[in-house]
């Protein structure tokens, strides 16, 4: 069976991030968990707009979907230029943004969409007719025999709840990794741009000491050691 990543690429992603492979496998959870969510949002947002045909529940639904969406799209994407540039990384600020977006929505999601949800309504059977007959009227309006829409609306929503809420932890996680890496990025870019600071830095303070620190520039010999004539010059393609 081929591997997915060549040695090659596993040998040049664990010199570029060596937390890659908990990356990787924290982006391929991630997907799972956005996949399912979908679903099962999607899932409860049909049946309120087929039975009651009224926003209720119907936003607090839908509300979910974009933090849902936007995992599910860059997190393979992410994944799969990792595997198409063999091993090159990705600049952290992109992991960075995406991820804290991705946090950022679906906090208030889930905690709208558990606050309004419709398990909210659910109510057993307060009274019933000695033949068995339950009155939906009154007491028993909200109970499963009268309103069974909103048992299973809520049933998608509780799931769905739950696969947001393990995607909002494991999306912390990334973001969490990605701050590391960014902070790794901005100290190895700041400590390759030290020495031309620092010779700057003291040329500003005294020109005349920095000129003296500098090796000799190289002056070739006006005359050429063989026959003594001024060697012509040589153009280079």
């Amino acid at each position: 069976m081929r591997p997915l990543f060549s040695a090659e690429t596993r040998r040049r992603q664990q010199e570029n991030d060596p937390k890659w492979h908990v990356k990787a496998i924290l982006q391929a959870i991630c997907t799972f968990l956005a996949f399912i969510a979908l679903i099962l949002f999607a899932a409860a947002t049909a049946i309120t707009n087929k039975y009651y045909n009224s926003p209720h529940g119907d936003w607090s639904d839908w509300m979910p979907l974009f933090p849902v969406l936007i995992s599910l799209i860059y997190n393979p994407v992410s994944f799969s230029l990792r595997l198409r540039h063999r091993g090159k990384p990705i600049h952290p600020g992109w992991d960075v943004g995406f991820h804290l977006l991705i946090w950022v929505l679906g906090v208030p999601s889930i905690v709208l969409s558990v606050g309004w949800g419709w398990f909210w309504w659910w109510q057993p059977v307060l009274y019933r007719y000695n033949n068995g007959y339950i009155p939906c009227y009154g007491w028993n309006f909200w109970s499963e025999p009268c309103q069974p829409a909103i048992y299973t609306a809520g049933k998608f929503e509780i799931a769905a709840n739950v696969f947001l809420g393990l995607l909002i932890i494991f999306e912390f996680s990334l973001f969490f990794l990605a701050c590391v890496a960014a902070h790794k990025h901005r100290m190895a870019v700041r400590r390759a741009r030290m020495p031309t600071r620092l010779s700057q830095l003291q040329y500003n303070r005294d020109p005349e000491a920095h000129a003296a620190q500098e090796p000799p520039a190289y002056t070739p010999s006006e005359e050429h050691p063989s026959n003594g004539t001024v060697p012509s010059a040589t153009k280079y393609a």
